[in-house]
């Protein structure tokens, strides 16, 4: 049974303003409950006085990494899923860059951007951010997260050891919330910011390859 069993809609209903929400905490407390369960270790480790001092930098190192995932997560979050900038804002892809950067940097993914810089529409950030994610998940073992385009018109790749796309995740992307579960929430809400600007977006697995792509303002990706 799904984590978000109690929450997905039923076939056919899409879900209301405050299902989304739910959902959308689930996925970011599900994210951060590794990092924090990590730096709260650390801590215990460093309470006990009897440590000895190897125990003891192994805590120091369980508190960096938590501390960096746990920043990088909520940078992240506050880009791809807050109101950062404000309603009808623009966000400056140097700020996406980066917080994109400090994100694969807790993954097994490379990330290759060759989008470029300037300021950009807030929702067109948002799903080139969710979908990076997404192809950082893709491959699991290893690999590299390549970023094409325009941030109007963009393609993402991801080669590595072993790629992977759930179908699930395709559905959910094309907009289809019968099986909606926190993990896949993210994707659905592309969806909906995408078909309001009257575009598209999609993704498969071709040869090993999954790609990603999202045009706004109904031009058709390349």
């Amino acid at each position: 049974m799904s984590e978000a069993a109690d929450l997905t809609p039923p076939h056919h209903q899409e879900p209301d303003s405050i299902a989304l929400s739910a959902l959308l905490s689930s996925r970011l407390c599900h994210d951060l409950i590794n990092p924090l369960g990590a730096l709260s270790s650390g801590l215990d480790v460093l309470d006990d006085p009897e440590m000895d001092g190897a125990m003891r930098e192994a805590a120091f190192d369980l508190i960096r990494s938590g501390s960096k995932k746990a920043i990088a997560l909520l940078t992240y979050a506050r880009l791809a899923y807050g109101a950062a900038g404000g309603f009808g804002a623009q966000i400056a892809l140097e700020d996406a860059q980066k917080a994109l950067v400090d994100l694969y940097a807790t993954t097994k993914a490379d990330l290759v951007w060759n989008i470029g810089a300037g300021l950009a529409a807030k929702e067109n950030v948002k799903v080139l951010m969710i979908l990076a994610y997404a192809a950082a998940d893709s491959v699991p073992r290893g690999g590299t997260a390549t970023i094409d385009g325009s941030i109007d018109e963009f393609v993402i790749t991801a080669t590595g050891k072993k790629v992977i796309l759930q179908e699930a995740f395709v559905r959910a992307l094309s907009g289809d919330a019968a099986e909606l579960t926190p993990k896949l929430t993210p994707a659905y809400i592309a969806a909906g910011i995408v078909a309001s600007t009257g575009g598209s977006v999609s993704a498969a697995l071709v040869d090993d390859v999954a790609t990603f792509r999202a045009s706004f303002g109904g031009a058709a990706p390349a």
